[in-house]
C-alpha cells in the first residue's frame, strides 16, 4: 500500500513538472482575470467590454500559444493541429472569462434597478412622521 501512494505521489509530480504550459497558463489567465475584475468594478458597458477585451493580455496571450504549440509538437503534433490546439486554449481561456463579465454585468444592472425602489419607501417613512408633526401643530394652542 506504501508503495502504490508513493507511485501515485511520483507521477503527480512528474505529471506536474512536465506541464510546460503552467507558467504561461497562469500568466495568461491571471490578466484577463485582471481585466475582466477591472472593467466589473469599474461598471464598462457590455459594447465597450466587448470591443476592447480582444485586445487586452496579447503579450501573456502570444507566449501561452507559443508553450502550448511547443508542447504539442514535443508530443509529435504536426504544426498545423498544434496551432489548432493553442488556438482552442487561447478561445477557451478567453470565453470563460468574458462569461463572467456578462453576469457580472447583469448583477450591477439589476442593483442599479432596485436601489431607487428601494429609496422610494425609505424617502416615504421619512417624509410620514414630518406630514404627521405639521398636520398636530396647527391643533396645538399658540
Amino acid at each position: 500500500m506504501f508503495s502504490s501512494m508513493v507511485a501515485m505521489v511520483a507521477a503527480a509530480t512528474a505529471a506536474q513538472a512536465s506541464d510546460t504550459t503552467r507558467a504561461a497558463r497562469e500568466a495568461f489567465t491571471a490578466c484577463l482575470r485582471t481585466y475582466v475584475n477591472r472593467s466589473i468594478e469599474g461598471g464598462m458597458t457590455q459594447a465597450t467590454f466587448d470591443t476592447e477585451y480582444p485586445q487586452q493580455c496579447t503579450a501573456q496571450q502570444q507566449a501561452f500559444r507559443d508553450a502550448v504549440i511547443s508542447r504539442e509538437t514535443a508530443l509529435r503534433a504536426t504544426r498545423a493541429n498544434a496551432q489548432d490546439q493553442a488556438n482552442l486554449e487561447i478561445e477557451d481561456a478567453r470565453v470563460n472569462f468574458s462569461e463572467r463579465f456578462v453576469p457580472a454585468q447583469a448583477g450591477q444592472a439589476q442593483a442599479q434597478a432596485q436601489a431607487p425602489a428601494a429609496a422610494a419607501p425609505e424617502a416615504q417613512a421619512a417624509a410620514q412622521p414630518e406630514a404627521q408633526a405639521a398636520a398636530q401643530a396647527p391643533a396645538q394652542p399658540q
